[in-house]
This record gives structure tokens, C-alpha cells and sequence, in this order.
């Protein structure tokens, strides 16, 4: 019996047991995670009390001055006060957003909008700009009332003004906010969240220069998000100033020159790449952008004149006879024509086989000229002979060593123009390329496009003793020059270039000459017309009838250069729809030659 009583309590304990062993397991194991958070994670649960009562919060550096040649302040810097929230200390978003609302006298609907599109964006803790560049009223309400705007600070940061406003467009370009494309391809942008960083321009071309280092600073704040106390900082560095190359006050008389006429300017030294002017008009005012003026920006981005297209550098036209020159080169070097042989120019040229005339632009043509006087009056029926006599092969090669069809790299955005060959025009437009072709593109007409910025290197390289330069807008950067590049074409007989810079000369001071109107004796300039056709003129329609329509009317050009006995400044102007290079873009040049040379 003793063992029957043995054995049933043993079974009772081991039911007992059995009962009670889960208990057990969770007594250990509630143990264990309290000494676990006690001990082994104490630090990280001080870290994340500390990151709720310490933000660390970014101190923006502000951006590198832009000046000019002659030190003139182009672009700097102003302070706007920012209003910066910390969602996490504010209890209740609605009556928040209420009550700011009647502080900044901004419709709460807006507000809402900012808030819930930021607060999606962020970490919890983090903070971001809630309203930019608050005004004197708005911000004496909301310091007056920081008790009742949880989690919320005035933060000062740096906003971008550029002092010539619009004339100076084309060159400063604008700041805006990175995208997601451009964190991609630079990813230390992650830095500059909710500030804007350069867009276009030398503030986009230098961004990484201009927008210097971002700091820190700690601070302790209460329940509230009141900040309490400021415990460090480390400082920002401050962005690097640009110098460039441009003569500010010269660019600004020229933009005026255009009176919103649309077209581009370069104004370039020859013999050390220095842009001193680089105009496209009609431009724009970067503080705009800048300053976010949504309305003016609304309007800029309707305008069908294109105010934020580059001309001078992307806008891409036929060269005209500005060409002229170089196809006249071509011909001397490759022993097609020599420097007096002539050429009878009765107004028309035929091809063999075809019955279609090729015109020149003066009816009756010209008589016998050489190539100094087809140059000097911009004889077609010369050109259309020599190319003939030429084929695409040599023009294309020869012409790209004086940088036609390829960038300089002087913008990003920077056209290329078009040089066609055979190729060129197979994988364009389908088709094989014919010997007209050829022939039009020897007055610069047919496929051909060039830039005013290739066009005015081209014509540096032809008076600077055959040297193709990069072009240089920045000067130095923090006092640190910038370096000349450039690379020598070769040509064959280096008279054939003195041929060419005479019949330049002519172009202006022969009694003949296209640009005649335009010769002073106290500054001699040399240069080069071109009338750049919009639309074809075909059998069945005169041109008096396609320039009704002013958007069809002929570009004008010129490229001038001078003084003549030491050239300083290669000058090109093109206006769209002027119709006349003589008329109308050459007075251009002219001022913008003799302003040079005055400065």
C-alpha cells in the first residue's frame, strides 16, 4: 500500500511539474529580455532618448560669390529667414496648421498641402522647411507666438540675387532643387535636401564648387521641440568664388543692342579663349527662379520666344556666307583654285545634266572676281563653282578642325551643330548624298548648322595663325586660373590663312564690299556677312512673298574682328529674322568692337 501511495504522489508531482514548467519558461525567458534591455541594449535606448531631446540638424554653407573679369559682384547671396518644422513634436497637425495659417495669413489648404507632401518624405525626427523667406510681419507673429507652434523654428538661410537680372541670364543660369536623376549622378547632393542647388548655367556647370560644405548643429530641445540650448556646431565651408571672364557692364550694353530682338552674341579673345560676352535673347531673370516667383516663372515657361533657351551656345543655324571663308580655304589648300585665278559670276550656276540653276543673291551676278573680291561681296556663283570642284570628303574633315559639328564643352547643354557627310545623310534622311548638296553647302546652306560659339572659334582659329582654342568663361576659381587649351590645325601653306584675313578686310573696306556700311578708319574691322535662309525659296514663290510671314524672313549675321593691325576681340551676332547681316547684325559687332576697345 506504501507503494502505491509513493507512486501516486511522485505522478502528482509530475503533473504539477508539467503544469507549472511553461510558467517557468516564461519567468526565464521575461528574465532574460529584461537584462537584455537593462544592460545589454541600455545604450540604445539612451541613443534613441537622446536623438528625441538632441537634434542634429544641417547648417547650409552659403554658395560662392560669381564675379566678373573686373571683379564686379554678378551673383551673390542674402539671408531669408525659413520657418523649419519638426512634425514628431506637434500633437495635433490640424489645429497646428490652423492656427499658423491666420499667423502668416497663407489659406490652410496650401498649407496642408506643403506639410502632408514634406512630412511623407522624412524620417521620423527629421525636420524640413516648412515656408521659405518669411517677410517682416509674418515673422514677428510667429516668434511672438513659438509657445503655441510646437516643434517649430525661424532658421536663417541663404537665397542667390543676381545683380544684372536679366542681360546676365544666359551666363549665371538658376538654382532650383536636385531631382531624384540628379542625386543619381551626384549622390553628395543627398547634403543639400530642400536646398536648391544650380540648375543651369555657371551655377550648374560649377555647382559642386559654388555650394560648399554642410555642417551641423546640435541642440537640445524640450517636450515641445522649444530649443532649449545649443550644445556644438560644426561649421559649414563656404562655397568657392568663380570668377569669370565676362565683362559684365559690356554684356549688359550689348543685350540691350538685341531690344528683345531674337538672337545671340559672342564676344571672344582670340589668342586666350576668354569669353567676354555671351548674350541670347530674349533672356530671362534668374532671381526668379531664385526667389521662387511661381507667377514670372509661369510666364517665362509659356513664352513662345523661348527666353531659357541658350541661342548663343545651343541655338543651331545655317552658317551662311560666313562659311565662305573656310570653303575658300579648303580650296586653296587642296590646289582647286589659286588666290587670283577668276570666276565668271553671271548670276546663275549649272550643273551638267540638270537644268536647275543654282542663284546667287544679286541678280546678274557679279562679273570676274577672284577670291578676295567673291569673298568682300559674298559672291554665290564662286562658291557654288569652287565646292563643286570640291567633294564632301575634304569640306567635312577640314571643316571639323576648325570645330564645326562638335562641342566645345564649354556648357552641358551645348549644341553640336550639324556637319553632314554621305553618311550623315543616309542614316538622317534615307537618302544618298548628291553633288548638289555638295553645292549648297558651299555658301553655307543645305544641312549644315553651326553655333554662334562654333562659329566664332572657327573664326578665331582662321586669325590667330590657325589655333582652334577651347573657350574659357571662368577665369579663375578661388584665384586659381584656369588653363588654356588649345590644339594647332594644320595647314599646308600658312599664306593661304593671310589671303583669307585680306579678303576679310575687303568685306568691310572695299567700296563693294557687303559690310561697307559699317567701315570706320579709327577702328578698322574686318569681318564677314551671312543671310541665313529660313525657307527655301523654290521656282513657284518669291521671296517677298515668304517674308510676309516674319517667322520666315532670313537670320542675319556677322562675324567681326578687330582692330584689324592687332585683332583683340572676335565678335559674331546673329538675329533671327533680321534678313540683312549687313544691316542689321553688323552695327552690332561693330558696337560691341568698339566698346572693347574702350574698356
Amino acid at each position: 500500500m506504501k507503494g502505491k501511495e509513493f507512486l501516486t504522489d511522485q505522478s502528482i508531482l509530475r503533473r504539477i511539474f508539467l503544469f507549472l514548467f511553461p510558467f517557468l519558461i516564461l519567468l526565464i525567458f521575461a528574465f532574460l529580455q529584461i537584462l537584455n534591455l537593462m544592460v545589454f541594449q541600455a545604450d540604445k535606448f539612451k541613443t534613441q532618448a537622446d536623438s528625441n531631446r538632441i537634434l542634429k540638424e544641417k547648417v547650409f554653407p552659403p554658395r560662392g560669390l560669381i564675379l566678373d573679369t573686373n571683379d564686379e559682384i554678378i551673383v551673390n547671396n542674402f539671408i531669408r529667414q525659413d520657418l523649419v518644422v519638426t512634425p514628431n513634436f506637434i500633437e495635433d497637425y490640424s489645429e497646428y496648421l490652423s492656427f499658423l495659417s491666420n499667423l502668416v495669413e497663407i489659406e490652410e489648404s496650401m498649407l496642408e498641402q506643403i506639410f502632408y507632401k514634406k512630412l511623407a518624405e522624412i524620417k521620423s525626427f527629421q525636420s524640413f522647411t516648412m515656408l521659405r523667406d518669411l517677410n517682416d510681419e509674418q515673422l514677428a507673429k510667429v516668434k511672438l507666438n513659438f509657445k503655441d507652434l510646437p516643434g517649430t523654428e525661424i532658421i536663417p538661410s541663404f537665397s542667390r540675387n543676381v545683380t544684372f537680372g536679366e542681360s546676365s541670364g544666359s551666363v549665371t543660369g538658376y538654382l532650383g532643387f536636385a531631382s531624384k536623376k540628379d542625386i543619381l549622378l551626384d549622390p553628395n547632393l543627398k547634403n543639400f535636401n530642400d536646398q536648391q542647388v544650380g540648375l543651369l548655367g555657371i551655377e550648374k556647370e560649377f555647382d559642386e564648387e559654388l555650394r560648399g560644405t554642410v555642417g551641423y548643429r546640435y541642440s537640445e530641445k524640450d517636450v515641445k521641440g522649444i530649443v532649449q540650448d545649443v550644445l556644438s556646431i560644426e561649421p559649414s565651408i563656404k562655397g568657392k568664388n568663380i570668377k569669370l571672364s565676362i565683362d559684365i557692364e559690356l554684356q549688359d550694353k550689348l543685350y540691350k543692342e538685341f531690344k528683345g530682338r531674337k538672337g545671340a552674341l559672342i564676344a571672344i579673345e582670340p589668342d586666350t579663349g576668354f569669353i567676354r560676352a555671351l548674350i541670347s535673347s530674349p533672356s530671362y531673370n534668374p532671381n526668379f527662379f531664385n526667389n521662387f516667383k511661381t507667377e514670372e516663372i509661369k510666364l517665362l515657361l509659356q513664352n513662345n520666344n523661348s527666353p531659357l533657351f541658350n541661342r548663343a551656345i545651343s541655338g543651331q543655324y545655317p552658317p551662311a556666307s560666313t562659311l565662305k571663308p573656310f570653303i575658300g580655304l579648303v580650296a586653296l589648300e587642296e590646289d582647286v583654285i589659286s588666290w587670283q585665278e577668276k570666276i565668271l559670276d553671271e548670276g546663275e550656276f549649272f550643273v551638267e545634266g540638270d537644268n536647275r540653276p543654282y542663284t546667287g543673291w544679286k541678280e546678274g551676278g557679279h562679273g570676274e572676281v577672284n577670291m578676295e573680291k567673291a569673298i568682300a561681296e559674298s559672291s554665290d556663283v564662286y562658291f557654288y563653282n569652287i565646292a563643286y570642284d570640291l567633294t564632301v570628303n575634304s569640306i567635312t574633315p577640314f571643316l571639323k578642325k576648325f570645330g564645326f559639328g562638335k562641342s566645345s564643352d564649354l556648357f552641358i547643354n551645348e549644341s553640336q551643330g550639324i556637319l553632314p557627310d554621305k553618311k550623315w545623310k543616309l542614316g538622317q534622311k534615307g537618302e544618298f548624298w548628291f553633288k548638289g548638296d555638295t553645292i549648297n553647302m558651299g555658301i553655307g546652306q543645305g544641312y549644315i548648322l553651326a553655333t554662334p560659339l562654333q562659329i566664332a572659334l572657327a573664326y578665331s582659329a582662321l586669325i590667330n595663325g590657325g589655333k582652334l582654342i577651347s573657350p574659357r568663361i571662368v577665369q579663375s576659381i578661388d584665384g586659381e586660373e584656369i588653363e588654356l587649351v588649345s590644339e594647332q590645325i594644320k595647314i599646308k601653306n600658312i599664306k593661304n590663312l593671310d589671303y583669307i584675313k585680306e579678303s576679310l578686310i575687303s568685306v568691310v573696306e572695299s567700296s563693294t564690299g557687303t559690310a561697307k556700311n559699317i567701315y570706320d578708319p579709327k577702328l578698322r574691322i574686318a569681318g564677314k556677312t551671312g543671310t541665313a535662309q529660313v525657307k527655301s525659296i523654290l521656282e513657284d514663290n518669291k521671296y517677298q512673298e515668304i517674308r510676309e510671314n516674319v517667322l520666315l524672313r532670313d537670320h542675319a549675321l556677322f562675324v567681326g574682328y578687330g582692330p584689324v593691325e592687332d585683332p583683340s576681340i572676335v565678335v559674331v551676332a546673329i538675329v533671327e529674322n533680321g534678313e540683312s547681316g549687313s544691316l542689321v547684325a553688323a552695327p552690332i559687332v561693330q558696337k560691341a568692337i568698339n566698346l572693347y576697345e574702350q574698356e
